[in-house]
Formats: structure tokens, sequence, C-alpha cells
């Protein structure tokens, strides 16, 4: 470029103009050629002006790594010696790691040189040598980066069972590059499901057909489901779901199949409906009218908690004994039905505190027969059978105590209150006032 004037320009002139358009460079006496911060501030803006530097500034590591990081084609213009340095090739690339391809051939071939190159950025694995790219350790190096550097991994890699199992360990996506080989592979997509149910929809058809491994996929990851073809014939087969129910902890096993995925008609299937109360009497509550009136069903339910009574349309004598035998409360479904008297008065054999019930505290019957075994059963009964001879009789036969709780006018009763006495002269205090007043009675009672 013809500068006019050129020849009486002085040094600060010609750094005025070569700040002022960067061609005058190719004209400047090489004084200023050599000037460093000059030629580091233009080579930052226009990197391949470092071809007009002055020989000791294009093997000046600031001034050439300025040049690369703006752009990697100076790379022809930096000196030898900085090209033989392994630190500076480093930085460079660091700095722009576009430079890399552009370095001779023998660092791409270094495998410490690579592996710094590449454990600061996984896409450099892209350059590395024929060899280098089948080296397992730098693969997995990019790889535990990002999945996204299986990319650059040879196919005969790729089909290493280890080598992507590794991978899908540090993320579940790396199955995007599995080889068909390996989507068969029941124990790799396991692994990914665990930590995104998504990854099932990279699985070989076969595989998202083979019910054991469905089963064992949802095990791990329960929205395994919500991928579930909609053609799947998984979703007919029975025995896919009693093995989800199976599996998997109540509740959320039964309630995966019976509420949320599975076809509706399985609530009414004696199977599957089966192994969901086996795991979890709960279940019962979705099953069929049928089935919720199944003798074998309704007692397995029942077996676990006495509230299943409450949901099941039929009970068996065995069942609802069970039932009250846990809890007096479960009489309440017993007296929903029509009964035998003599079928109720088992069941207060069986758990006398059922006549804690509304409905059985003025049953005569049933009070007289609680009271035999329990006398103290006697405060649940209604007024008039606290007044009754009879049951008070045999309240306090079982136990003094239950005089607490007999009407004033069988307090006052005599034969009553002496019979008490006989167990425990302790029964004085339920006695009336009048006979406590009583100096015989109190004699006696003091006596026992």
């Amino acid at each position: 470029m013809a500068i006019f004037g050129a020849a009486s320009m002085d040094l600060s002139a010609w750094r005025s103009a070569v700040l002022a358009d960067w061609r005058v460079l190719e004209a400047a006496p090489e004084d200023l050629r050599s000037e460093h911060d000059l030629m580091l501030g233009v080579v930052s803006q226009n990197a391949s002006l470092l071809e007009l530097a002055s020989p000791a500034l294009r093997a000046d590591r600031q001034v050439a790594l300025a040049a690369l990081q703006r752009d990697e084609e100076a790379i022809a213009f930096v000196a030898e010696e900085l090209l033989a340095d392994e630190g500076f090739l480093l930085e460079a690339v660091r700095l722009n790691y576009h430079v890399l391809p552009k370095v001779d051939a023998r660092w791409r071939e270094s495998r410490s040189f690579m592996f710094q190159v590449v454990r600061r950025n996984w896409k450099l694995m892209e350059h590395a040598s024929e060899e280098l790219r089948h080296d397992r350790e730098l693969l997995m190096l990019a790889v535990k980066q990002l999945y996204k550097a299986l990319q650059f991994v040879p196919e005969e890699v790729l089909e290493d069972r280890a080598f992507m199992m590794s991978a899908v360990q540090l993320d579940w996506k790396s199955v995007e590059y599995l080889p068909e080989s390996l989507r068969t592979d029941r124990e790799l997509f396991l692994c990914a499901v665990g930590q995104e149910a998504g990854a099932i929809e990279w699985a070989a058809p076969e595989l998202l057909e083979d019910r054991a491994f469905m089963v064992s996929a949802v095990k791990r990851n329960q929205v395994v489901l919500d991928h579930l073809l909609s053609d799947s014939p998984l979703r007919k087969d029975v025995d896919f779901w009693t093995g989800i129910v199976r599996e998997l902890p109540a509740p959320d096993g039964w309630q995966l199949v019976l509420r949320t995925h599975g076809p509706k008609e399985l609530n009414g299937d004696r199977q599957i409906m089966w192994a969901a109360v086996l795991s979890d009497w709960r279940a019962l509550e979705v099953a069929s009218d049928d089935l919720r009136s199944d003798p074998d069903l309704v007692g397995q339910a029942i077996k676990q908690c006495w509230m299943a009574a409450e949901m099941s349309l039929s009970v068996t004598a065995v069942a609802m004994s069970e039932a009250v035998k846990q809890d007096w409360r479960a009489i309440d479904r017993f007296l929903r039905d029509p009964y035998e008297e003599e079928d109720l008065l088992h069941l207060v054999r069986v758990n006398p505190a059922v006549i804690q019930a509304a409905a059985l505290r003025g049953h005569r019957a049933a009070i007289l027969e609680a009271v035999r075994q329990d006398g103290r059963l006697l405060r649940h009964a209604v007024e008039e059978l606290q007044d009754d001879k009879d049951i008070v009789q045999a309240a306090s036969d079982q136990t003094w105590e239950a005089l607490e709780f007999a009407s004033h006018r069988l307090k006052s009763d005599p034969d009553l209150v002496q019979g008490a006495f006989l167990q425990s002269g302790l029964a004085l205090q339920h006695a009336s006032e009048k006979l406590r007043s009583d100096r015989s009675v109190v004699i006696y009672a003091m006596t026992r």
C-alpha cells in the first residue's frame, strides 16, 4: 500500500496511521512492526497481520496467543519455536479450540497432550488421531463431560458392553448411541430407566414386549408405564399386570395397575385381584362387585385388616369372626345385613366389646352374653338394662367391679351387693349410701 509523504513520517505519525488503517502496516518501517504494544493491539483486531510482525514478536507468546484467539488461521505466522512448545499450544487451544486441527499431527497423536485438551473440552475428541479415538480411557474422559461425545466413538467401541454400561451409568441419554446389538440388553436399559423412564423408548421392540423385563423396568421406575406403546401386547397380558402388582411395594403396585394404567376389566380378574389383595387389603375397594363377594378374597383382606369388611358386599361367618376379633367396631358391618341372633351372640363371645355399638347397647341377649365374660362392660348398657337384675347379677358374678355401673335400685339390693362381697369387700364402695350406712353390711364387707 503506497503512503503519500511516507519518507517524511516519523514513528509517531506511522503509529497514528496504523491505528487509523491497519493496511498501512504493510509499508510501515521495521521498527514500528517490532513495537510490542502496538502489534498486540493490531493482531487482537486482525490476526492475519501477525504476518507483518517482526520475527521477535511472531515468537512472543502474548502476541501470538492474541492472534490465535482471534483467528486460528494465524497459526501459519507463529514462530516454529512456539509451535513446538506444548504449554503454548495448550493455552492456544484453551483460548480457541479451533486451533487444535491446525497444529502439527504429532500433537493430536500425543496421548498426554490430548488428555489435557479433552479434559478441558470434550468436543476436541473429534480431532484426536485414529489410534487415540480407540483409547477407551480418553473417550470416557470426554463422555464424562457430556454424553454427546459418543458421536466421536468408533463403532467397535460402541459395541463394547462394558464401555457403554459406564456411559449409561453416567448419563441415561447415552442409550441414544447404542448399536443395534445392545438395544436388547436388559441391564443397560434397566440402568437407564432407573434415571429416566423415557430411556425405554430407545430399546429394541422385542425388549419392549418382554414381560419379565418390562416388569423389572417398571419396578425401577414406575413412569415407564407412561411409555408403554398403545398397541403393545402387554396391555392385554394379565400376567404382566400381575407381575407389577407382585413386584412393586404396596400400594404402588396395585394402584398403578388397577387405578391408573391397567385396563378397566382387570378389577374383575380374580388372579390379579388376589395378588393385589394379598399385597394390600385396601385393593379390595377397587374389585368388581362379584369379587367383593368372593369368600376367599374377602377373607384374605380381612385377615390383614378388619376394615376390609366395610368394603365387602358379602362376608362369611368365619371372616366376620376374624374382623370382630381384631376390632369390635367391625360389628357395624355385620349389623347392616339381616342376621340370626345366634350368629350375633357368637360374635359377642368372640369379642364382648362389640356391645359398645349403639345398636347393641339395648340388646338384652347381647349385653347378657357380654357381661358374662367381662362384667365391666355393663357400663355400655342402656339404663334400662343396668336396672335388669339378671344382667347385673351376671355382671357382678363375673367381677365385683361391675356393681359400679348398676342402677341405684340394684346397688341397694342386699343380696346382690353381699354376693359381690364374696369376691372382695372393696365392692362396698359401689353399694348404695343406705347399705354403706348399715353396720352389719359394713362388717360383713370388711371380713371378706
